[in-house]
């Protein structure tokens, strides 16, 4: 019996290890600025320049109006200011309302 229960005091002390190695892990990556605002924009940036490519495709093979080309275009405005300012919640949103708006998903 007193092995069983070494052994699962084993175990549990592995696991709490394990959190805590991750939580440092984490605190050093923020410290050294790994995990920057930078990153957040990287990403909604790369989204809206997808959207972006598609749209021109659409507009260039006469696929989409230009008006409507014009238009999208213009909401993006706001969608990529918000995504260089490191809001990628907020322009992730505005990309989505504009996608669905003009019938993208």
């Amino acid at each position: 019996m007193l092995g069983l229960v070494l052994e699962s005091r084993a175990r549990m002390q592995g696991v709490n290890m394990s959190a805590r190695v991750t939580f440092l892990t984490a605190i050093l990556l923020v410290a050294a600025g790994l995990m920057a605002p930078g990153t957040a924009a990287a990403a909604c940036g790369g989204a809206i320049s997808e959207f972006e490519a598609i749209v021109t495709s659409d507009a260039n093979t006469g696929n989409l109006n230009k008006s409507v080309y014009n238009r999208i275009v213009a909401e993006l405005g706001p969608v990529k200011q918000q995504c260089g300012a490191g809001h990628d919640a907020e322009a992730s949103r505005g990309l989505a309302a504009i996608k669905s708006r003009h019938g993208y998903r």
